[in-house]
């Protein structure tokens, strides 16, 4: 078995199919989007179609991005099948997602917390069989009380909210980059994030 080593692997997570673009439950993967853009990252589909990954190198140190090309709900297959030949450590993998659990702006960057009813990360701690990686969770907001959660993170981000979105993506971006460096430096900087006032 020929096993290829990364020292980190960024994961962005959503629903591929078009009718969900630019929804609050895609915003992982439009963030790893505009970070493989940024960085001029060859991006490739593998031959399962089950994940479309690359690689680029951050301060000599090498960076795999995966983008499952499944429902969210089967996010963990994807992964794991990107894994299976692949030495990586939990504890080198950032996933990143959508959190109704925090406002709507804000960034934790953790390791190892409950799945909080994301099923995305459901399927990761199911597939994997631990919760000892880090995730990046970006902040959607709460749904009004009359909409269901379920339909709210499947709904596009208001107009007044389209320009903080753009801020978000690139301080993001800022933390993933830092995460390769420096994963305490980077835990520090999302939990700082501050947001512009939405009107």
């Amino acid at each position: 078995m020929n096993l290829e080593s990364s020292n980190t692997l960024l994961v962005g997570l959503w629903n591929p199919h078009s009718k969900y673009s630019k929804t609050r439950h895609n915003i992982g993967a439009d963030i790893l989007e505009h970070f493989i853009v940024q960085n001029s990252v060859e991006i490739n589909l593998d031959k399962s179609g089950m994940f479309k990954t690359g690689t680029l190198i951050i301060n000599e140190n090498r960076v795999d991005v995966v983008i499952p090309m499944v429902s969210m709900n089967k996010s963990g297959e994807s992964l794991k099948a990107y894994i299976k030949y692949k030495e990586i450590s939990p504890e080198n993998i950032l996933v990143i997602h959508d959190d109704i659990d925090l406002a709507f702006g804000r960034l934790r960057l953790k390791k190892g917390s409950s799945h909080g009813g994301h099923n995305g990360i459901k399927s990761i701690n199911s597939h994997l069989g631990t919760i000892e990686y880090f995730r990046l969770k970006v902040g959607v907001g709460r749904p009004p009380k009359d909409i269901d959660p379920a339909v709210f993170v499947l709904s596009k981000f208001y107009n007044n909210e389209t320009e903080e979105v753009e801020f978000l993506i690139d301080d993001s971006i800022d933390i993933l980059k830092t995460f390769v460096i420096d994963k305490e430096a980077a835990i520090k900087e999302a939990s700082e994030r501050r947001i512009i006032d939405v009107v």
